[in-house]
């Protein structure tokens, strides 16, 4: 939801970001392709949460290079060095940057696991104009990359991957198409940490007469239960959602607003689990006890996603038919 919003705020800081970069261009004519927080901000993607000790990135214009050799000094511009497959897009004819997936993999050595998956998701919007690349897209660089490593151990060469490979390949289990903030993606991460099941994304229902599905943000299709996040918006956003969310329940389905407030300590989430569950408990009529909190890695470990669906443990039979989304 609000990506309207997302799209405009993002436009904004793309023609900000061509801005500062054609200054540069002006003064320079070196060439390499703009990479990291550079990058997304000229394919207009949100930026994930960045350490502190990593703020560096975010206040020069930042470039990617092959080798050190390849560097040199422009004020206002550091270069990092990737010696993998450097992908490239234009950006309106004049702005070389990396592209999607290898932008993402470059962020793997700066982010934990959590934003990593929160940067796929937001190169992978719904918006088509928001839509930088796919999953299929970012586990072939990850396999480009992977066999470049080989063939130079192959040759005799001391070779390894980057940093945060195996994060990366991690990420690719959790991360999901479609989506429509990042906020989103967090809120998608709280059941799943206290023992729920992953909710779906963008679950398509029909409301009333119409021919047209309304999508709902995050969703359990087999109890009807539905969870959006709410964030700020003007009087004109708000009264669309209430009809929004009259029209879901009208449909027979559970509404659980989510807000930021839900997604500030351990305690709130903890809080806004137990509130799905006490959800799911009211459909099933079956007791559901929530698990102590796992880390997003808990969470990826593949035994976990091979775990049969709750509803199955608990006996129940769908109310809506369940796409696995893995």
């Amino acid at each position: 939801m609000n990506a309207s919003y997302a799209l405009t705020e993002l436009t904004m800081l793309k023609y900000q970001r061509m801005d500062v970069c054609a200054a540069i261009q002006q003064r320079s004519s070196w060439r390499p392709p703009y990479a990291l927080t550079t990058a997304l901000e000229l394919l207009s993607v949100e930026l994930p949460r960045i350490p502190n000790k990593y703020r560096r990135i975010t206040q020069s214009v930042m470039v990617a290079v092959p080798h050190a050799n390849a560097k040199r000094h422009i004020s206002g511009v550091e270069a990092v060095v990737w010696p993998f497959p450097i992908d490239t897009v234009m950006v309106e004819g004049q702005f070389l940057c990396t592209s999607a997936p290898c932008t993402w993999a470059m962020f793997s050595a700066y982010l934990d696991l959590e934003e990593l998956v929160v940067l796929a998701d937001s190169m992978m919007r719904r918006d088509r104009r928001l839509r930088r690349t796919t999953l299929e897209e970012l586990s072939a660089y990850l396999d480009r990359a992977y066999g470049q490593v080989q063939e130079a151990k192959a040759m005799g060469r001391n070779a390894r991957l980057f940093r945060g490979y195996e994060n990366c390949r991690l990420a690719l289990r959790l991360a999901r198409e479609g989506t429509d903030s990042s906020m989103e993606t967090r809120t998608r991460f709280v059941p799943p940490r206290y023992g729920l099941d992953m909710p779906q994304v963008n679950y398509p229902i029909f409301v009333g007469n119409s021919v047209r599905p309304l999508y709902l943000d995050l969703a359990y299709p087999e109890y009807r239960i539905c969870i959006e996040y709410e964030g700020s918006h003007h009087a004109g956003q708000w009264l669309n959602d209430v009809k929004r969310r009259q029209a879901i329940e009208d449909a027979k389905w559970k509404h659980i607003q989510v807000t930021k407030l839900d997604l500030r300590s351990a305690a709130d989430e903890e809080a806004l689990a137990q509130r799905i569950a006490d959800r799911i408990e009211e459909v099933t009529g079956k007791t559901v006890q929530l698990m102590a909190r796992r880390t997003i890695r808990q969470i990826a470990d593949a035994r976990t996603l091979r775990r049969a669906p709750l509803y199955e443990r608990l006996c129940f039979a769908p109310l809506s038919p369940v796409v696995p989304q893995l």
